[in-house]
């Protein structure tokens, strides 16, 4: 009898555990849904009038960015928001289907995603240009100096 009693009280705590685990994990789902919100009502907020093709994109990369960078998003989750915002402003957009494909497929593809790991590379101080451009400078001066 103490066996099964024992027995039923830590099947109780697992299922108690259990449930607040679900619970937990409804309220993260539930904070990402209204934190894609927000941040998509200030992302068009930003946006205005600018219309959406492939010369702007990259300003509204700059401005998802400006935007989750303001949330308590942090990490890889940033740049996964920052790439769903971009993808649901281009899906909105009053633009023809080929404009559309063209700058989804920029997102598919992640040529945005990359642009994005570039940008934080530079704001982080580990894209060291002045480096390429020494190593650049120096191969021409080499062929200059042969003509």
């Amino acid at each position: 009898m103490v066996i099964i009693y024992l027995i039923s009280n830590q099947f109780f705590s697992i299922v108690g555990i259990l449930k607040k685990i679900i619970l937990f994990s409804k309220c993260i789902m539930e904070d990402n849904t209204s934190q894609f919100a927000v941040s998509l009502h200030k992302l068009k907020q930003k946006i205005g009038d600018t219309e959406i093709n492939a010369q702007t994109i990259i300003k509204v990369l700059k401005f998802a960015m400006e935007v989750v960078e303001a949330t308590r998003v942090k990490g890889e989750a940033q740049k996964k928001l920052v790439t769903r915002l971009v993808r649901q402003i281009v899906v909105d957009a009053p633009i023809s289907d080929d404009k559309e494909k063209l700058l989804l497929d920029m997102i598919d593809k992640d040529i945005l995603g990359n642009t994005i790991e570039l940008i934080v590379e530079a704001s982080k101080g580990e894209l060291d240009i002045n480096a390429a451009v020494a190593v650049a400078t120096t191969c021409c001066m080499g062929l200059i100096k042969r003509v």
